[in-house]
């Protein structure tokens, strides 16, 4: 099975913008385990503009497109070293891939990206993708690391697209404002008026929920069951594949039958 996982600023990061290298070790613990169980993984990983603002001498998360560009260039090394290091023990090892949108949109791009990876996969290699910041003004602004995910996904023909956040998914209305609300464990069928139910954003990642849906939306059109939800240990991520995630299963669970139904549908 191969799949895609995302991993958002506010699941990676501490509140001061440094990285939270206890967090990443039990998210690297769970994929590393996928890959030894004989799975293939794709990790989309955010944080790089959140890591590097503290070691760029910022005292908050900034606000101008130069400044944001600079502290994700600083935090980029910070990142995928990290990551580097904590894959290592498993003897997995990682390569850092810097992409935009239009990487995606161009024909000849996206080819010789999707084969690169192909190659990376067979030799067990983790990809590590991130938005290629210094050029991509959009993801800055409209947190496309969730549509980024959703294109690598559908590109390279992924069995599932794991969007790992800092909520339990998707509820029926704001859980923040309403009591009663209920969580929606498993969406079988798209419906546009699910975007009317995202609202609020993650006070460190430059998205939402509403750029999660997008990107739900887009794999579940080419056949791809997705999963929206948090995981804080190598078990409670593990278990997103099991069926027991703590978050929304969209299009069925992560399974080759969720996919051949999926894809059906």
């Amino acid at each position: 099975m191969r799949y895609v996982i995302k991993i958002g600023s506010s699941s990676l990061t501490l509140p001061d913008g440094d990285l939270n290298k206890f967090a990443m070790s039990r998210y690297v613990s769970g994929l590393a385990q996928l890959v030894l169980d004989g799975h293939e993984v794709v990790l989309v990983t955010s944080g790089a503009v959140a890591a590097g603002y503290g070691r760029a001498g910022f005292q908050k998360r900034p606000s101008r497109l130069v400044e944001k560009q600079a502290a994700a260039a600083i935090g980029q090394c910070l990142l995928v070293h990290e990551y580097h290091q904590l894959f290592a023990p498993y003897g997995i090892a990682t390569a850092q891939i810097l992409l935009t949108a239009e990487d995606l949109h161009s024909e000849t791009r996206c080819r010789n990206a999707v084969t690169t990876l192909e190659y990376l996969l067979s030799l067990g290699v983790v990809p590590i993708i991130n938005e290629n910041d210094t050029v991509a003004v959009e993801e800055l602004t409209f947190g496309d690391n969730d549509q980024l995910s959703a294109m690598v996904a559908t590109s390279i023909s992924a069995n599932g697209l794991v969007l790992i956040t800092d909520t339990d998914g998707l509820y029926n209305m704001n859980p923040h404002q309403h009591s009663s609300a209920t969580r929606l464990q498993q969406v079988a069928v798209w419906d546009d008026g699910l975007l009317d139910l995202a609202e609020g954003s993650s006070e460190v990642g430059s998205g939402g929920m509403r750029s999660k849906l997008l990107a739900t939306a887009r794999v579940l059109q080419a056949g791809i069951p997705c999963f929206i939800g948090k995981a804080h240990s190598p078990g409670e991520l593990l278990s997103i594949f099991s069926g027991g995630g703590c978050g929304t299963y969209f299009g069925g669970h992560l399974t080759e039958r969720a996919f051949t139904e999926c894809s059906r549908a």
